[in-house]
């Protein structure tokens, strides 16, 4: 091989001793490809410093896909297997294949080498768009070559490195309820969900709490656990409640014997009638395909310089003026 041309896939074969086919299904992840193969490939790749032709990457998965759409293909990483991720990344296949994408799933691994590995047969089975899925805790994404990928996190968490992300709008939503109250004649509104719940909007939930709150007569957010009824009930008349958000059906059972008004900070346990704040997480799976589409068409590859966030408002629907009555 001349050292001034680009090194193929035949380079890396002659290299490995093995066919050129083995190589490419091992660089395409292809479980057929017994580890031990693998590794000598995987070594082989390093030596010679192979990279595909985006080109040919291309055209392959073109003809994969029979012709269809532009061939192009991404990746939904899931963070967490909850059924708020999957809602998120049913939306993201929706508007994928809306758009003429192949999304394909995987599981993401917390090891740094496993994240690298991962990565390296994303990029070889011509994979450029990365979407992160929504998570309960905050990573650190290890092993990636950014250069050649294109990322977007869903979910307000931030993760590290910081990319641009979508997420809904946490905080919009609690001055919304907040709002929704005051207009009911509450005067003294608390705020209860679970911290481990609510750390996962990013604290914008606490965030709009706090800016809702009267300057000078503050009242704590409930800190315990949604379901000792015996502590929700002693903070409420402590604090003297007039009013409660929440996102728990057990804070509601607790306190609804109480003359306290109430708006649910999201739909999934909302007695039926009550107000609540009404969002479609398969939304933000949607629009953060359009986000990575455009930046894929302007071939924005690698980490932002300026990190941008994409904020989804949710509707307030209103209920009953007491949920509890």
């Amino acid at each position: 091989m001349s050292s001034a041309s680009r090194p193929t896939l035949r380079d890396v074969a002659r290299e490995a001793g093995v066919s050129h086919m083995t190589v490419s299904r091992a660089v395409r992840g292809e479980h057929r490809v017994s580890p031990a193969t693998r590794e000598r490939v995987e070594k082989a790749v390093r030596k010679l410093g192979y990279r595909p032709d985006p080109a040919l990457s291309a055209l392959a998965a073109y003809r994969t896909r029979g012709g269809g759409g532009h061939g192009g293909m991404l990746a939904f990483l899931h963070c967490d297997a909850t059924d708020f991720s999957q809602l998120v990344s049913e939306g993201t296949r929706a508007e994928a294949e809306r758009l003429g994408y192949t999304l394909e799933p995987h599981p993401l691994p917390r090891p740094a080498a496993a994240q690298r590995r991962l990565g390296r047969i994303l990029f070889h089975r011509g994979v450029r768009g990365l979407l992160f899925g929504p998570s309960q805790s905050a990573w650190r994404f290890e092993g990636w070559a950014w250069e050649q990928f294109t990322p977007i996190s869903l979910g307000a968490l931030s993760h590290q490195p910081a990319m641009n992300s979508v997420a809904m709008d946490y905080f919009d939503g609690v001055m919304k309820a907040a709002s929704h109250l005051r207009a009911l004649g509450a005067r003294r509104v608390g705020l209860a969900v679970d911290p481990a719940l609510e750390s996962r909007t990013g604290h914008r939930w606490l965030g709009g709490y706090a800016a809702a709150q009267h300057p000078s007569r503050p009242i704590p957010p409930y800190s315990g656990n949604a379901r000792d009824h015996a502590a929700l009930r002693h903070w409420c008349r402590k604090n003297r409640l007039d009013g409660v958000l929440t996102i728990h059906r057990s804070v509601w059972q607790a306190l609804r014997a109480q003359d306290v008004k109430w708006v649910f900070l999201n739909a999934f346990e909302c007695p039926p009638g009550g107000s609540h704040v009404a969002f479609d997480p398969m939304k933000i799976g949607m629009e953060g395909v359009r986000f990575l589409h455009h930046q894929l068409l302007n071939r924005e590859f690698g980490l932002p310089a300026e990190i941008k966030t994409v904020t989804l408002r949710g509707t307030l629907v209103w209920g009953r003026e007491n949920a509890g009555s």
